[in-house]
């Protein structure tokens, strides 16, 4: 008996069939291969906190150096400073972090890792700010027990943005929360903060490590936002002494 094959009607029938299950397939596939990696991501940065806290135990309860002391470190980041105390090998890059300076040859030009560390927890070194012993910010917020129960309120690293409003690598190991004065995507340079941070890397949220050692995905909106009128900021969650005035923003 001989064997009928496929007509064309039929082959175009299957083909629209399969075309149809891969458009309805490869977005939720998409979504999960981004989920999978926000998770990877969070993972770090928890055991980033993991560490923090072994290193309390060490350090009288104060926070890791970052380069914005010099290099007052073992290394180039903070996360060189942690490192020992982290049972697995600490990861220094998000899965969805690209900057192509990653791991670049000179050291100048390498972006060392994914994640800043707040500079309003950046230990107060000796000789800074001369008569005003608390420092005036926003460094100074020497250890975590001095910042009390706000600790668990407080961003100690997020995710730093890849590049600055000039199109520039960033390559430090730390943000400047104080010089920010718009919310996300309003503003300019320095004032804004998503020349700083990488807000909408995993599904408009990103990735933020807690001072009591916590890790969550939140909406940028979340830990910084400032009020209708454009003059009062409304939520803080990276000054530890926030608010200082009516108007929220350092004089």
């Amino acid at each position: 008996m001989k064997r009928r094959g496929f007509t064309l009607i039929e082959l175009l029938v299957v083909i629209a069939i399969i075309s149809l299950l891969l458009a309805v397939l490869l977005p939720a596939l998409s979504s999960a291969r981004s989920s999978a990696r926000k998770a990877k991501c969070l993972a770090n940065m928890k055991n980033m906190g993991l560490a923090l806290h072994a290193y309390f135990f060490t350090s009288n309860d104060e926070f890791p150096l970052s380069q914005a002391h010099g290099g007052g470190q073992p290394g180039w980041a903070w996360l060189d400073t942690l490192e020992p105390y982290s049972e697995s090998k600490l990861q220094y890059q998000c899965p969805d972090d690209r900057s192509p300076r990653l791991g670049h040859a000179d050291p100048a030009l390498r972006r060392v890792t994914s994640y800043g560390i707040n500079i309003f927890t950046s230990p107060l070194q000796h000789g800074w700010f001369e008569g005003n012993p608390l420092g005036i910010p926003p460094f100074g917020h020497r250890s975590q027990t001095r910042m009390g129960a706000q600790s668990a309120n407080i961003v100690f690293a997020a995710e730093i943005a890849e590049k600055d409003a000039w199109g520039n690598p960033i390559v430090p190991d730390h943000f400047h929360p104080e010089q920010w004065r718009t919310n996300a995507g309003q503003g300019g340079a320095g004032d804004d903060p998503i020349f700083s941070l990488q807000i909408h890397r995993h599904l408009r949220k990103a990735n933020y490590l807690y001072a009591d050692g916590h890790a969550a995905a939140l909406r940028f909106e979340q830990t910084f936002l400032v009020g209708s009128s454009g003059i009062r900021l409304e939520i803080n969650q990276y000054d530890p002494g926030f608010p200082h005035s009516d108007a929220g923003w350092y004089k």
